[in-house]
């Protein structure tokens, strides 16, 4: 998808002949006349690039790229301005942008900047990706895992709202593992992932690969009794695969008024464990268990 690019001057023939030139290399273009109305375009829209001059009337570039650099931090600022004004290239860097271009321009000059922030932010957007996934799965990694219970348990007492967990592990998987390959055990988790990404609220839940074959699911707003239910139709779904011996154990719990992210993690563990040492395939929670049928 092509980044988006917010252009801002307040001269109409620099906008038009700016919005033409980005059209044609194939970026969608937007226009404001100046810093005041690009801010109001930014908080209603998302862009990747902001292209604009220093000299506006209203509100400068200067004024508009500390604002940007406070609230949309994402944003890469181009800055333009013409010989002879009174910021230089290491000023205008300084102060967050990522680039300088002088007026006028040649526009090879500015279709080379362009791409270069361009190629820059999809390197960026890639690395985050998988600095945020699992390569097999494509599931968050359990590194995001302890970034985002973080968020969500202080969201969840700041807002009075329940939050659950469900922790599981693979039964017999070793023996899988060792029986049938490597590759066709990665099959299995990754067939596993498909179960649980199809069992919860998408953009609500989150699903975690959580070690080799251990997943975790945080489940928004929902109490021990959701939680439960989901764990079950996961189990019964990995169930009726029929993947040889394999089956799963489960832990759920649930957020506690004074709990903490360490303390959801471990009473889910704890309650997985508990299944797996009472046979596997079998959901358990605070003490109670749910054999399989």
């Amino acid at each position: 998808m092509p980044h988006k690019i917010l252009v801002v001057d307040d001269e109409p023939h620099i906008r038009d002949t700016l919005e033409k030139g980005l059209t044609m290399m194939g970026y969608t273009c937007r226009t404001a006349k100046d810093g005041e109305e690009a801010l109001e375009r930014l908080a209603s829209e998302f862009f990747d690039i902001v292209i604009a001059d220093i000299r506006m009337p209203h509100m400068d570039g200067m004024a508009l790229l500390r604002t940007i650099r406070q609230e949309h931090r994402d944003v890469d600022v181009i800055m333009m301005t013409g010989f002879g004004e009174e910021h230089t290239y290491m000023e205008v860097i300084e102060a967050g942008a990522t680039d300088f271009i002088a007026k006028p321009f040649r526009y090879e000059e500015l279709q080379a900047k362009v791409k270069r922030v361009s190629r820059e932010r999809t390197l960026r957007a890639e690395l985050l990706y998988l600095s945020l996934h699992d390569s097999l799965t494509g599931l968050f990694n359990r590194r995001f895992l302890y970034q985002k219970l973080q968020e969500e348990v202080e969201r969840a007492k700041r807002q009075r709202r329940d939050l659950a967990m469900i922790i599981m592990d693979v039964d017999h998987f070793k023996e899988y593992n060792d029986l049938r390959g490597h590759l066709e055990g990665d099959q299995l988790l990754a067939g596993l992932s498909q179960i649980l990404t199809s069992s919860i609220r998408q953009n609500v839940d989150t699903v975690y690969r959580y070690g080799g074959d251990e997943f975790a699911i945080l489940l928004i707003e929902a109490d021990i009794s959701q939680a439960r239910s989901i764990a079950e139709r996961i189990r019964r779904a990995f169930e009726a695969k029929k993947i040889d011996h394999c089956t799963l154990s489960l832990g759920v719990a649930q957020l506690l008024p004074n709990g903490s992210p360490e303390d959801l993690i471990r009473t889910a563990d704890e309650a997985m464990y508990r299944a797996k040492r009472a046979g596997g395939n079998r959901v358990e929670e605070a003490g109670l268990s749910t054999p399989a049928p």
